[in-house]
C-alpha cells in the first residue's frame, strides 16, 4: 500500500528518506523563508516531470521557483489554474512530500510542462512570430512559458498559452486566473480567447503586440527585448512585476539566442 502524509509522519521514498516539512508558505505572494524555499527547491528538483533543468537550491525564491511550483501543479495535481505556492501542510507540499513505494503509478508523461524546455512546435510558432510581427522571439517564449506555466497550464480546451482574453463574439472558453488588484492576488472568472492550435495562437498573440494601439511603446523596442519586456508591464499584466519576471525568464533560460536580428527603428 502507498504511503500517505501526515502532519507529523511523512511517508519515506524507496531509499528510506523523510521528507522535512516547511514551517512557512513558498512561493507566488509566501513568506519565504530560505529553509523553507531550500526545502521546496530541493523537491521540485525530485518531482517535476523529467526533463527539466534544475530548479537551482539556494534559498532564494526567484520567479523560477514560482513557475516551477505552478508547473508541478498543472502536470502533477491537475490544479488550473495553479496558484504558484506552497503552504504547510497543503496538498502540494503533501503531495512534493510524500515519496510512495514501488507500486506507486509512474509519473504522468506530457509534452508541457518541463520546467526551463521549449518544445520544438513552440519554437517554430515564436520565430514565425517574430519573421511576420517583430515580436522578439524571446519575447513570446518568456510569455509563453510565464503566462501558461510551461506550456501546462491553459484554460480548458483553449490552445491560449498566452492568458489572452477573449472580446465579442469571439470563440471562448470562462476560466478563473490570478489578478493583481490593488497589490493582492485575487482569483477571477474571466472569458479567454480559444484558438484551433498553438501555432494560430501564437500568431494572434504577435498580431495584437504588432497592431494593437495598447502596444505601440513597446513595439519600438523591438531590438531591445529588456526594454519591450519593462513596456509590458501594467498593460498586458496586472503584475507590477511583470516586466522583471520576463526579465528574468529570458535571462535565466537563454532565450535571446533565439533572437532574429533586428533593425532598431
Amino acid at each position: 500500500m502507498d504511503q500517505i502524509p501526515s502532519p507529523t509522519v511523512l511517508s519515506t521514498d524507496e531509499m528510506g528518506r523523510v521528507a522535512p516539512p516547511i514551517m512557512m508558505s513558498v512561493g507566488q505572494g509566501a513568506i519565504n523563508n530560505p529553509a523553507d524555499v531550500f526545502v521546496i527547491q530541493s523537491l521540485l528538483n525530485e518531482r517535476l516531470p523529467k526533463p527539466h533543468t534544475p530548479v537551482p537550491v539556494t534559498g532564494e525564491a526567484d520567479p523560477g521557483l514560482v513557475l516551477a511550483i505552478e508547473a508541478y501543479q498543472a502536470v502533477v495535481m491537475n490544479m488550473n489554474p495553479p496558484t504558484g505556492q506552497v503552504a504547510p501542510g497543503s496538498p502540494t507540499y503533501y503531495s512534493l512530500a510524500a515519496r510512495p513505494l514501488v507500486n506507486a503509478p509512474p509519473p504522468p508523461t506530457v509534452r508541457y510542462g518541463h520546467v526551463g524546455i521549449v518544445p520544438p512546435d513552440v519554437l517554430q510558432a515564436a520565430t514565425a512570430s517574430q519573421a511576420r510581427w517583430r515580436v522578439p522571439v524571446s519575447i513570446t517564449l518568456a510569455q509563453w512559458a510565464v503566462e501558461s506555466a510551461w506550456g501546462a497550464s491553459m484554460p480548458p480546451d483553449s490552445n491560449n498559452p498566452f492568458g489572452i482574453k477573449a472580446v465579442g463574439s469571439q470563440p471562448a472558453v470562462e476560466s478563473a486566473t490570478r489578478e493583481v488588484v490593488n497589490g493582492a492576488d485575487q482569483f477571477i472568472r474571466a472569458k479567454f480567447r480559444r484558438f484551433e492550435n498553438l501555432a494560430e495562437a501564437f500568431d494572434h498573440h504577435g498580431r495584437l503586440l504588432a497592431t494593437s494601439s495598447y502596444y505601440t511603446a513597446s513595439m519600438r523596442f523591438t531590438h531591445d527585448p529588456e526594454a519591450f519586456a519593462d513596456s509590458l508591464t501594467g498593460v498586458y499584466a496586472t503584475d507590477p512585476k511583470y516586466g522583471y519576471i520576463l526579465k528574468w525568464v529570458i535571462n535565466n533560460y537563454g532565450f535571446r539566442r533565439y533572437d532574429q536580428p533586428a533593425a532598431a527603428p
